[in-house]
């Protein structure tokens, strides 16, 4: 009896693993120029974790802000969440799994990087870094420093995984 109540141990703890990778997998539509090379290069920094698919529409602009993200906090490329959050511009992706994950504040619509930041992800140049702030967007348009990204290592330890 108790290798029947084992196997049904086993055979429970598969479903709930095979689940919770399930739940893991986040999907993005990103919105870009087809001709932007720093979006792609950020596009390659997404974990494995996340399904993609990418669009370049012609109304690029427009569609940033129905998404909520105003002039002032614009760069180049746009995500969307299957659940309707945004990430613009060159959000570490670690700080985008970290904000799907809930590490976000109540009516917060989504996280910015404006501009294009040297040395941001999708903007590396070698040793040069340029400090920048992730900015968490609010459902009123207003924004609110959400991390602030001071130096190359603070940068590459971001994209390794850590905070």
């Amino acid at each position: 009896m108790s290798i029947k109540r084992n196997i049904a141990v086993l055979a429970m703890l598969f479903s709930v693993s095979v689940s919770a990778t399930d739940v893991e997998e986040q999907q993005l539509t990103v919105l870009k120029d087809p001709n932007c090379g720093c979006c792609e290069k950020w596009l390659q920094a997404l974990p494995d974790s996340f399904s993609v698919s990418v669009q370049h529409p012609n109304n690029l602009t427009q569609r940033k802000r129905d998404s909520g993200i105003s002039a002032e906090v614009q760069s180049c490329h746009t995500a969307i969440s299957s659940n309707g959050y945004v990430f613009e511009g060159h959000v570490p992706p670690t700080l985008v799994s970290h904000y799907l994950a809930g590490k976000k504040s109540e009516n917060g619509i989504g996280l910015t990087v404006p501009g294009m930041p040297v040395g941001s992800v999708g903007m590396e140049m070698g040793t040069r870094f340029q400090p920048y702030t992730v900015y968490e967007i609010k459902k009123d348009g207003s924004i609110t420093p959400y991390k602030q990204i001071a130096s190359l290592e603070q940068q590459q330890a971001l994209s390794n995984g850590g905070l």
